[in-house]
């Protein structure tokens, strides 16, 4: 049995009064390896988001503490303050894939090709031949239908036929659905890091850090 998500969620609530512990696993994926296939078990159409949808983007990531691109408790003005930073991802050219069903929001995930946010204070900067893809979400309805998988495959399949040649993204430790989902799909873990974000702080303290994590600390 593995223990590290058990106790990653058992000291995680036990620090929540204080600030936020983050359990996190670096991942990494070469683009020129084969790409299983993927099959949504839902009718769902897939398409890239554009500014209009932003708003109703930055709704459902408000519901997850850790995918939403603020750090911390919500604050006056904290909802444009997040609408702007994800314009200004599509702004610089990275891009949010959508599976729609009918005119609903399924699945949101992104793909960016220049930096993207990660730890605290330590975006992932990209070098020439890399992509990160970053906050995947399923709506609740729609789980256990394949979607991220599906989603994904877009994805890097996109940015194969662009030229890059290799992908990271950033798990959760405690998230063993995702993490194992991701494993299945052909990517393999770099290393892995502990920290503490304390409340109201914008900086953390990185407590343990094992393997290849150069991807998330390079300067900019």
């Amino acid at each position: 049995m593995n223990v590290a998500p058990w106790l990653a969620g058992l000291f995680g609530r036990a620090l929540a009064p204080w600030g936020e512990l983050g359990c996190d696993v670096l991942l990494e994926r070469s683009l020129l390896d084969d790409l299983p296939e993927a099959e949504p078990d839902a009718e769902v159409t897939l398409r890239l988001a554009r500014p209009a949808d932003i708003d109703e983007i930055s709704r459902l990531y408000s519901s997850d503490p850790w995918l939403y691109i603020l750090d911390g408790p919500p604050m006056p003005g904290s909802d444009e303050k997040a609408r702007e930073l994800y314009l200004d991802r599509l702004r610089r050219g990275e891009l949010c894939f959508l599976a729609m069903s009918g005119n609903t929001i399924a699945h949101v995930n992104w793909i960016c090709f220049t930096r993207g946010e990660a730890l605290p204070e330590h975006p992932i900067r990209l070098r020439k031949g890399e992509v990160y893809t970053t906050d995947a979400l399923t709506l609740p309805a729609f789980r256990g239908k394949n979607l991220h998988a599906f989603v994904l495959r877009a994805m890097l399949a996109h940015a194969r036929a662009r030229g890059y040649q290799r992908a990271y993204t950033l798990a959760r430790i405690d998230r063993t659905d995702t993490y194992k989902g991701l494993f299945q799909l052909g990517w393999r873990e770099c290393g892995r890091v502990i920290y503490f974000l304390p409340s109201g702080r914008t900086k953390a303290w990185f407590l343990w850090r094992q393997g290849k994590l150069e991807p998330l600390f390079r300067i900019a």
